[in-house]
């Protein structure tokens, strides 16, 4: 499955048929890629894992008329705003849906795998919280970077070395998430480091 059918099934499948921000964009199809092995590449970057063949085809998606963006800017001096001082919201036009809906018809068995792994990840309510959803992700790069066990304090020290910052509340919340998607036991994280 490429990229731009990627994006088009996560958007047809998507909670509210739309997704608010290209960090939870970004993390989102990154949950799905560690989850369903698409192979799809992610480096660290500034609010975590990052792929810019996914911004990338996103900008071509938009430019084309299948996927439709809005842009919400907040007041600068709202200080709840941590990360996004502008939202972008992304959500398919009727060209996009027809298409997706054929993507979905196409790869039946890979669709199927999507829409179960974003209601899973609904379920536990970080596809709409793009800051623990980001946390989440930086802290599983981190464990498949790392190849090893690692504990809830040896995370936040590697983080560090990524330009990261990730406090000990935010550790255990996603490592909840983390187990609950099935991907710590993966990566060799136990449920034990957190105390």
């Amino acid at each position: 499955m490429r990229v731009d059918e990627l994006i088009l099934l996560t958007l047809l499948y998507s909670e509210k048929k739309m997704i608010a921000g290209r960090t939870l964009l970004q993390k989102t199809e990154y949950f799905l890629n560690e989850k369903i092995g698409l192979g799809i590449e992610f480096t660290p970057y500034h609010y975590g894992p990052y792929c810019t063949e996914i911004a990338y085809v996103l900008e071509s998606l938009k430019a084309s008329g299948i996927v439709k963006e809005e842009i919400v800017a907040y007041p600068s001096f709202d200080f709840h705003i941590t990360f996004e001082p502008r939202k972008y919201i992304y959500y398919l036009t009727d060209i996009g849906r027809d298409i997706a809906e054929f993507i979905e018809d196409k790869y039946r068995d890979e669709a199927k795998r999507i829409k179960q792994s974003l209601y899973e990840m609904q379920e536990l309510g970080m596809v709409q919280d793009y800051k623990n959803l980001s946390i989440a992700a930086k802290m599983d790069h981190i464990l498949k970077l790392e190849g090893k066990p690692m504990t809830s304090d040896e995370i936040p020290e590697d983080a560090k070395a990524l330009g990261w910052k990730i406090s000990e509340d935010e550790a255990k919340t996603a490592i909840t998430f983390l187990e609950e998607l099935n991907l710590t036991t993966l990566q060799g994280l136990e449920a034990a480091d957190v105390s």
